[in-house]
């Protein structure tokens, strides 16, 4: 007899807390590595952790006596589950429990994608702390124990074995709530299920003046567009009209943008402060603040995704950031313009994400939001990569980080133009009472 899960209760709410809480854990644990560059680094340095790193073939060789492989290993192994519980899956599940481009799935997005960055605000502390009493080893037995649910025996330190479980037990409790992501079928548009009420009346008043507007032959094409439009759409034809497509494209650009933005400050800025003479839990803090103010960020632009346009707040987002970057970077560095940075930005930090989604759902259909966003994330982490790595050869070739601060300023520049110019106009399931009246009138 085949094994099938328990008929799980169809709340939309549920779904929302269920994925809200996987990000806040993963992400949290994920954004918190940053913290382990310096003390890494002092003790191997980026050229042995290179060099190691381009001879990991089989994972397996990683083992303790190579211990530079290990962050290539943990970048490699990471980096694939992240995959797993990242924005694009979690909230291409929660986007399938509301009526595609309604205001309740606008407001979920921004909820859902908020609680990401609060786990960041909440995780960040922490890590610091256990750098400090630990040492970054143990932190990142712990860590990984997190995200690799691993057992209670790889625990090393009896010390540090009520931390670890404690963590390792939170990890395994939350993983069995991905089960509630599937628990709710698709709802369609509220504009596909609404009912059409006219009567003959209302046709006969409104028939002479939609036939000045349009001739037979243009009204023939709209219908006819539109009418294709609304028919179901197959993955290859869902990828190949996203491929086709500048605005697709754009956006991907713009997101790169973002994951440049979000992984050089979360890996560089405690360097970049902690080399200006800040103190390292001061460093660890001004990240945390970026979470907290993230979470605020995310969950308004949620609720304004329901109000405007979303190609519009994208482009404001990208060129505020590249305002605070000017002006964080050219501002003699205090610890007020640290804070004040830190609260700013973090409104601007991962706002972006809820927005994107948006984006896509709207020009593209909600029915393979997943793949398509999962798409731009690639643009995402490729952006992260460089963000990242750039900025570690840039201060190993320097000395500093002021040429990233003047490409991350550029970059935002070009997302807030490729945004503002990509052309929003729907292309999946948009308009099906215009094309009903239009039928009648035929």
């Amino acid at each position: 007899m085949a094994f099938s899960f328990p008929k799980l209760p169809s709340s939309p709410l549920i779904s929302c807390t269920a994925g809200a809480v996987i990000l806040w854990l993963f992400f949290g644990v994920r954004q918190s590595f940053g913290l382990l560059l310096i003390p890494i680094t002092t003790d191997y340095g980026w050229g042995n952790c290179i060099v190691y790193g381009v001879g990991v073939l089989i994972l397996h060789f990683c083992t303790a006596s190579l211990g530079p492989l290990f962050i290539v290993a943990m970048g490699i192994i990471v980096g694939g589950a992240a995959g797993g519980n990242s924005f694009p899956v979690v909230l291409a599940s929660i986007g399938r429990q509301f009526p595609q481009g309604s205001k309740k799935q606008a407001l979920a997005f921004g909820f859902v994608s908020s609680t990401g960055s609060l786990g960041q605000g909440c995780f960040l502390p922490i890590t610091n702390v256990m750098i400090q009493r630990m040492g970054w080893r143990n932190t990142l037995l712990v860590l990984g124990m997190c995200l690799c649910k691993a057992t209670l025996v790889t625990c090393t330190c009896k010390t540090n074995l009520r931390v670890s479980a404690a963590l390792a037990i939170l990890c395994i409790a939350v993983s069995p709530l991905a089960i509630f992501l599937r628990s709710v079928e698709q709802t369609p548009s509220e504009a596909i299920t609404k009912p059409i009420e006219t009567n003959e009346n209302d046709k006969s008043e409104d028939k002479e003046p939609r036939a000045n507007e349009l001739s037979s032959l243009e009204k023939a094409e709209v219908v006819e567009e539109e009418m294709i439009s609304n028919q179901p759409q197959s993955i290859g034809a869902a990828l190949g009209e996203a491929s086709r497509s500048l605005t697709f494209w754009l956006i991907a650009i713009g997101f790169s943008v973002c994951g440049f933005h979000v992984s050089f400050l979360a890996t560089h800025l405690p360097a970049y402060l902690n080399g200006r003479g800040i103190d390292a839990s001061i460093a660890a803090w001004s990240v945390s603040i970026l979470g907290f103010g993230s979470c605020f960020g995310t969950a308004v632009m949620g609720w304004l995704c329901s109000k405007y346009r979303p190609k519009y707040l994208l482009t404001g987002l990208y060129w505020c950031r590249a305002l605070m970057l000017a002006i964080f970077f050219w501002v003699p560095l205090s610890m007020t313009t640290i804070y004040v940075f830190s609260v700013i930005f973090g409104v601007l930090w991962l706002s972006t994400v809820p927005v994107t989604t948006k984006f896509i759902g709207d020009v593209f259909g909600f029915r393979y939001l997943g793949t398509l966003t999962s798409l731009t994330f690639i643009g995402h982490q490729i952006g992260a990569f460089c963000g990242a790595y750039i900025g570690g050869v840039e201060y190993d070739a320097s000395g500093s980080y002021n040429h990233m601060w003047y490409a991350s300023f550029a970059l935002a520049l070009f997302a807030g133009c490729a945004n503002f110019f990509a052309n929003d106009t729907t292309l999946r399931g948009h308009h099906p009472q215009r094309v009903k009246e239009s039928d009648s009138e035929m």
